[in-house]
C-alpha cells in the first residue's frame, strides 16, 4: 500500500499538535492545581493568626498586659495577609468579604478596650467559623473536593476536619488563657471550657479514627507516629485543664504557660494538616 506524503505529513503534524495541546492543558492544570494548593495554605495561615489573635486578645482583655506586644504584632500579620490578597480568587468570596468587613472593627474594639473577654471570644468564633467555610468554598472554587487519597477519603474534607479540630483546641487555649490571666475560674468561660473540653475530646478522637482508616501507603508512611503525637500533646492540655484550670479557688497556673501548652497540641494536629496537603500538591495527579 502506497501513503500519499502529502496525507502522511497531514497526520504527523496533527498528531504533534495534538500532542503539543495536550501537554499544554497538562502543565496548565499542574499550575492550577498547585496554586490552588497554595490558595489554601495561605488560608490555613489565616486561620491560625486568627486563631492566636483570640487567645491573645481574650488575655489581654482579662488583664494580661503583658501580651500586648503580640497583639499588636498579631493585627499587623493580619492587616498584611489582607493587603497581600488583593486580586487573588478570595475576593469574590462572600466568606471573605464577610471577614474584610469585620476585621478591622474587631481590631478596633479590641485596642480600645472596649469588649470583655467573653464578647471577643464569641467574635473571634464567628469569624473563624466564617475563614473555615470559606476553605470549603475555595476548595470547591477549585474543584479540589473531588480530590480521593484514596477510594473513601476526599483531601478537602480531611484537611477540613483537620482545621476544625485545631480550632477546638483554639477555642480552648483562648478561653482557659482568659482565665488563668485572671486567676480564678467562675462564670460563662468556666462553663465555656467545660463544653469545649468535652467537644475537643470527641473531635480529636474523630479525627484520629478518619487518618487511622486511610488506606493509602505512601500517606501512610508520612503519617507514621502522628496520631501518637496527637493523644500525647492533647492528653496534657486536658489534664492540664483539668488538674489546673478547671479548680476550686485561685488558678496559679500563668496564661503564658497554658497558652504555651494549649499552642503544642494545636501545633501537632495542625502538623498532620501540612503533611497532608503538601503529600497533594506533589502527587495531585494521583489523586485527580
Amino acid at each position: 500500500m502506497i501513503v500519499n506524503p502529502t496525507i502522511a505529513g497531514a497526520f504527523t503534524v496533527a498528531a504533534c499538535f495534538a500532542a503539543t495541546k495536550q501537554w499544554t492543558v497538562s502543565l496548565r492544570d499542574k499550575r492550577r492545581i498547585k496554586h490552588a494548593i497554595s490558595q489554601l495554605i495561605r488560608l490555613k495561615e489565616l486561620i491560625d493568626l486568627s486563631q492566636q489573635h483570640r487567645g491573645t486578645s481574650s488575655a489581654v482583655c482579662a488583664g494580661n498586659a503583658s501580651l500586648t506586644g503580640k497583639l499588636t504584632f498579631l493585627q499587623q500579620e493580619i492587616d498584611r495577609f489582607i493587603a497581600a490578597s488583593e486580586n487573588t480568587d478570595m475576593q469574590k468570596l462572600p466568606q471573605w468579604l464577610s471577614f474584610v468587613d469585620h476585621w478591622p472593627r474587631l481590631k478596633k474594639q479590641v485596642q480600645q478596650r472596649k469588649l470583655t473577654s467573653h464578647q471577643v471570644i464569641r467574635q473571634h468564633n464567628a469569624m473563624i467559623e466564617g475563614q473555615l467555610s470559606l476553605f470549603d468554598d475555595l476548595s470547591r472554587l477549585y474543584n479540589l473536593h473531588h480530590f480521593m487519597l484514596d477510594n473513601i477519603t476526599r483531601l478537602s474534607e480531611l484537611c477540613l476536619d483537620t482545621l476544625r479540630a485545631a480550632e477546638i483546641l483554639g477555642q480552648m487555649r483562648a478561653v482557659g488563657s482568659t482565665l488563668c490571666a485572671r486567676g480564678h475560674g467562675g462564670g460563662a468561660e468556666t462553663m465555656m471550657l467545660s463544653f469545649q473540653r468535652l467537644t475537643a475530646n470527641s473531635r480529636i478522637a474523630e479525627l484520629l479514627r478518619e487518618t487511622a482508616g486511610i488506606r493509602n501507603k505512601e500517606l501512610i508512611a508520612i503519617l507514621a507516629g502522628q496520631n501518637d503525637r496527637i493523644e500525647r500533646d492533647t492528653d496534657l492540655l486536658l489534664q492540664t485543664i483539668d488538674q489546673q484550670v478547671l479548680i476550686e479557688g485561685a488558678i496559679t497556673l500563668s496564661a503564658d504557660e497554658y497558652f504555651k501548652t494549649a499552642t503544642r497540641a494545636i501545633d501537632t494536629v495542625l502538623n498532620v494538616f501540612s503533611l497532608i496537603i503538601n503529600y497533594a500538591a506533589d502527587n495531585h495527579a494521583k489523586l485527580n
